[in-house]
């Protein structure tokens, strides 16, 4: 800079001010790009630094105080964000979701005993910053005590990560220049690959990211937590071919003459609860429920309600959603309320029905008329029991089943996460059976009896324009459910209620897929037999219109209660604007 600034004085002598603020602007532009950047990357600022340094732009010793001095501010700000946002102070979205996944009291006793160490050891493990900064001052660590910390950590970081970056980046400019295009190419991959590994070591340091990473392993693993993309295409294969010995492609959307496209996706549930008679409860009947529509004032849905919490609790769910999205058990009128809020859809209230919770897939054989049960899935919910020693996110981590849906558990039970369960005693996870929530499902076609094909078959009755489809049930047990007494029909879904019990653990795939195939040969069967009395199934064009509204609806997930209840041990409430960081593998 002094040589840049001594020639254009020399050149021109009257030109030395202009020369010196050109110089000026130039040395002081790039360590201030630096600086700044680390408010948005630390990592990419630092490696950065090393480059422009290994290519002569800036020395290192600038380079390492600019993004030193932008990281350890930077640092200072997330701990006044999390004070601020603990307070109620400051409301930015982002932070708030944040704050909203971290558990309070379990950060604050991990700090009482560990701060310095978490708060030293996090600077050197990208993805663990964020939540320990944030988490140190909502909880109230001292300011002065963080602010030393960090200095110590960011000046043994910092310089190391320049310096790397720097003897790294003259090998990675030679090599540019020598590949020239090809190699603009491959550093960006290069750069991905090497985030990737950083990302899943930052995983190996703890107990708990193992685990997580255990579990991330599983889900890939075990093909019941596959995503429909890899399970589905030789079921979908057979439906082409069967299209073609039916020359209709949708010939299954005409399964069920009364429910528009036979149940493939978009269809009210209150619409279809509406169809089944409300016959007695000495067999099937449908669980009570009542309508909530959006443009009906909230006080007068809440009125609706509020009849069905006096029994205690009850069932808030969207009146068109997929796979139990935005399905809570409300117990108190507070909850249901920001529910009811904050829902953009039409809704059902129904009445909670307690017992064993059961997937019936049923069949109307269109040569006789008769109904057939086809599949049985028994659904446990998520659950799991203390040993009087761990704490409730340990037991989570440390279960077989619950280690798979960890980080969906992790999040739904952040405000108890530090509970430690007595010995044998169970605990709950959830009050849904979706597998999507965590439910088991196992394979519970040996309950079908007699009675219970002739308890459907009296429900079903007066409903001729219904053929095919799933009941999801629950029944107090189950020899009631194999008597056909008291079994409750919470929903019905139609074309694509799957034979539920395929997801049985340890089910074959193979075995599934043909399963599948053979419950969908059942609706393409009875949509042949419609169409041929002059049901029309639907058309790609009516297809396509329903599929693109039902994309552009944005899903709908339940609130989180603005007040956890207080601990099972008699601890002060939690506030939910702290629950535990589950960061994604």
């Amino acid at each position: 800079m002094l040589k840049s600034l001594l020639a254009l004085s020399a050149q021109k002598p009257d030109g030395w001010l202009p020369a010196l603020f050109g110089v000026g602007v130039a040395g002081v532009w790039l360590p201030g790009s630096l600086f700044f950047g680390t408010f948005i990357t630390e990592d990419l600022s630092c490696v950065a630094a090393g480059i422009f340094a290994a290519d002569g732009h800036i020395d290192y010793l600038t380079a390492t105080i600019a993004c030193t001095l932008g990281i350890w501010l930077g640092d200072i700000g997330l701990y006044l964000i999390g004070w601020l946002m603990a307070r109620g102070l400051l409301r930015w979205g982002w932070a708030k979701r944040k704050m909203e996944r971290m558990s309070k009291s379990s950060w604050r006793r991990a700090f009482d005993q560990h701060g310095t160490k978490i708060l030293f050891t996090s600077r050197f493990l990208p993805g663990t910053r964020v939540p320990s900064y944030l988490a140190a001052g909502a909880i109230g660590w001292s300011l002065w005590r963080f602010a030393a910390v960090m200095a110590v950590a960011v000046v043994i970081w910092t310089p190391l990560l320049v310096a790397a970056a720097m003897i790294s980046g003259k090998v990675v400019l030679e090599w540019l220049a020598a590949w020239g295009a090809y190699a603009w190419v491959a550093v960006p991959c290069a750069l991905l690959v090497a985030w990737c590994v950083l990302r899943v070591l930052t995983y190996m340091f703890s107990w708990r990211g193992r685990r997580l990473l255990l579990g991330s392993f599983r889900r890939l693993t075990r093909w019941e937590y596959w995503p429909p993309v890899f399970v589905f295409p030789p079921v979908v294969l057979h439906q082409l071919c069967t299209a073609i010995v039916h020359r209709t492609p949708l010939v299954f959307s005409a399964c069920n003459r009364d429910i528009p496209f036979g149940g493939l996706f978009g269809e009210s549930k209150g619409d279809i609860l509406d169809l089944f008679p409300a016959s007695s409860r000495d067999g099937v009947f449908v669980a009570a429920y009542q309508r909530l529509p959006r443009k009906t004032p909230i006080d007068e849905r809440m009125a609706a309600v509020r009849t069905f919490l006096e029994a205690g609790r009850c069932v808030l769910k969207p009146d068109q959603g997929e796979r139990g999205a935005g399905v809570v058990v409300v117990k108190d009128e507070a909850s249901a309320r920001a529910w009811l809020a904050s829902c953009p859809y039409d809704a059902i209230v129904q009445e909670f029905i307690a017992g064993e919770e059961f997937g019936v897939a049923w069949c109307r054989s269109p040569e006789t008329g008769l109904g057939e049960i086809h599949s049985i899935a028994h659904k446990v919910l998520p659950s799991l029991v203390g040993d009087g020693e761990r704490c409730l996110e340990d037991l989570i981590l440390a279960g077989d089943r619950t280690l798979a849906m960890s980080r969906l558990h992790l999040k739904a039970q952040a405000s108890r996460l530090g509970w430690v369960p007595a010995a044998g005693e169970r605990v709950s996870l959830g009050d849904l059976g979706t597998h999507s929530c965590g439910s088991t499902f196992f394979d519970a076609r040996d309950l079908t009896s007699a009675e219970l094909h002739q308890s459907f078959e009296s429900f079903m009755a007066d409903v001729p324009g219904v053929d095919f489809g799933r009941f999801d049930v629950r029944a107090p047990s189950k020899q009631a459910l194999r008597t056909g007494h008291d079994v409750a029909v919470l929903e019905f879904n139609g074309v694509t209620g799957e034979a539920a019990h395929v997801y049985q653990p340890g089910y074959p795939w193979y075995r599934g897929v043909l399963d599948m195939i053979a419950h969908l040969r059942r609706a393409s069967r009875i949509g042949a037999h419609n169409r041929r009395a002059g049901h029309a199934p639907a058309t790609f064009g009516q297809l396509w219109s329903v599929l693109v509204t039902a994309m552009r609806r944005p899903r709908f997930e339940a609130p989180a209660a603005e007040v956890i209840p207080t601990e099972p041990d008699g601890s002060k409430p939690v506030s939910s604007a702290l629950a535990q960081d589950v960061p994604e593998a």
